[in-house]
């Protein structure tokens, strides 16, 4: 069993993770809200996005030519713009034809464009050799762990998002919209709210979100593999559903717990080596239990009977 002093490292690298799960957290939760779509995609669309944005930086793990460090001002916002327009694409014209259709069809088919990026970047990109996208980072030391620029970044940019969404849902009119139409659509229409735009305003905001997401995570993850990218929007559900995909404020805390926990029990080893092993199992170990927990007091009627 790990002390506290071998934990810290994986703390400190699990509030980094939590921190992108938190952010992609409240990417899922203000699309769900305004038009009803879970966006399986958003992990695919960040991770074509990294890859573009490798490819302008030469696509090699060696130090950069100066050809690419030329391109390298072009290529980080190039990866925000790809994911911001492949998401407002799909939003605007493939999420309107599935509208009406049940909550889960519609998220369905955010998995179809899942896979049609992932076969894109099979089909185009040697997926066999390892990848790298850096950011510049500073090291320095922290109680004993080493801590980089990158990690807090994270945490901070997490923090902002997270604040500045929840005024502009809060504050704003085009929040208001967004959250009117949440609500009911058709009344929404009727009362004179341009759904359409709203909506693809929602989808626009997602994808910078993802891009921003994309930008942070392959240093964190130490490469990009587009597996483990387009997949952990799977994760970031865990703090989303803890929220039940309403309240930030619990879904950035829930997305913290999550991370901190998946990280300090990678040293686990022994008897407990098991621990290590199903750590990737914590976001739905976690979302299990918020489900138990928040339904022990849902009532069934019954012929005119409560029934728990």
């Amino acid at each position: 069993m790990p002390g506290l002093g071998e934990l810290w490292p994986y703390i400190v690298q699990g509030l980094a993770f939590g921190a992108m799960y938190a952010v992609t957290g409240t990417g899922l939760v203000v699309l769900y809200r305004t038009t009803g779509v879970v966006n399986l995609a958003f992990g695919a669309i960040g991770a074509m996005g990294a890859h573009v944005a490798w490819s302008l930086l030469g696509g090699s793990l060696s130090k950069p030519t100066p050809h690419a460090v030329g391109w390298r001002l072009l290529a980080f916002p190039a990866l925000v713009v790809v994911c911001a327009v492949l998401t407002l694409f799909y939003g605007m014209w493939i999420a309107p034809k599935l509208a009406r259709r049940d909550p889960l069809v519609k998220s369905l088919g955010t998995v179809g464009l899942a896979l049609f990026l992932l076969g894109i970047m099979k089909e185009r990109w040697d997926t066999s050799k390892p990848r790298a996208l850096d950011l510049p980072t500073k090291r320095f030391h922290v109680g004993g762990a080493v801590v980089t620029t990158t990690q807090i970044a994270a945490l901070v940019f997490a923090v902002i998002v997270v604040v500045v969404v929840t005024i502009f849902l809060n504050k704003t009119d085009t929040g208001t919209a967004m959250r009117a139409i949440a609500n009911d659509r058709d009344v929404s229409s009727l009362l004179g709210v341009p759904v359409r735009r709203v909506e693809a305003l929602a989808w626009l905001g997602s994808g910078v979100i993802c891009g921003c997401v994309f930008l942070l995570l392959p240093p964190l993850f130490k490469g990009i593999d587009q597996g483990t990218l387009t997949w952990f929007v799977i994760g970031a559900l865990g703090g989303a559903i803890v929220g039940q995909f309403r309240s930030l404020p619990i879904t950035f805390f829930a997305s913290l717990v999550i991370g901190v926990i998946e990280s300090t029990l990678t040293p686990f080893s022994g008897s407990v080596q098991f621990m290590a092993d199903y750590r990737k199992t914590t976001p739905f170990v976690v979302s299990v239990v918020a489900i138990l927990w928040i339904s022990r007091k849902r009532t069934v009627v019954l012929s005119g009977r409560e029934m728990r």
